[in-house]
């Protein structure tokens, strides 16, 4: 199966604040070698122009990350949205903090395996993105245990982050195949230390064990890999440039 490498525009965040940004900036993402994007950290862009735009640099749109008041106040309106921008994943890109206990979890698992129903019905998947919080245990059992365990492994998905699962103190391989038949995409993002401090890194910089991830993720049947870094001290493109390269080494396209 092939590996298809996008990058994560929360990356780029300083540099898509306007339509013109995005423009220029899908431009330089494109060039970079990539033809997959995540659309995420973006100002305000019509759904139909930031379409138009992708299609023009000949990018797909794979995946988002919405606001958790579009998933609950306008979901009509975001499902027409994802339907212009040609994109089957509609993402979260974290846990609000009032669901952050026991009771919590099992109440957002609740709620959002009914939207996530309702996507279903309009041709669409949720994905939820983890951080590390997810990892923390509430009367014995992880965050991400119980919405992986009460929710419908058809319609709800998880955009695992490599980085933070390590963060968490979870194996990524382990739960990349735990998770097997619920990750269509994946965040790749490194884990280093400079100068005793935990940094984000460029995938294969870092010390994550990337051929056990790479492996785990094909016997989940991972279909989009997006970079990202959501901070560092490389300029955010040249970080894209790094893992690209890295990747397409590894075997990535």
């Amino acid at each position: 199966m092939s590996k298809i490498t996008g990058a994560q525009l929360y990356t780029i965040r300083d540099f898509v604040k306007t339509p013109e940004e995005i423009d220029q900036s899908l431009r330089k993402i494109k060039e970079i070698g990539y033809t997959t994007i995540q659309a995420s950290g973006m100002g305000p862009i019509p759904p139909e122009e930031l379409a138009a735009i992708a299609r023009s640099h000949g990018l797909q749109i794979v995946l988002t990350h919405m606001p958790y008041e579009r998933f609950v106040n306008d979901l009509d309106g975001l499902i027409r949205d994802h339907h212009t921008l040609g994109c089957g994943l509609a993402g979260i890109g974290g846990l609000p903090a009032e669901y952050r206990n026991a009771d919590g979890y099992v109440a957002f698992a609740a709620k959002f395996n009914a939207i996530a129903k309702e996507l279903a019905q309009n041709g669409l998947k949720f994905s939820y993105h983890n951080h590390h919080f997810e990892f923390e245990k509430h009367n014995g059992k992880l965050g991400i245990e119980t919405l992986l365990e009460n929710t419908d492994p058809e319609s709800f998905l998880f955009t695992l982050d490599t980085y933070w699962v390590q963060a968490g103190g979870a194996d990524p391989s382990s739960w990349i195949r735990k998770m097997k038949g619920r990750i269509e995409a994946i965040h790749l993002k490194d884990m280093a230390i400079i100068d005793e401090k935990t940094i984000m890194a460029e995938v294969l910089e870092g010390n994550l064990e990337w051929p056990d991830i790479f492996q785990a993720c094909e016997e989940a049947d991972v279909k989009w890999y997006l970079v990202e870094r959501d901070a560092g001290p490389t300029d955010a493109f040249e970080s894209l440039s790094i893992s690209y390269r890295n990747l397409k080494k590894a075997g990535f396209e």
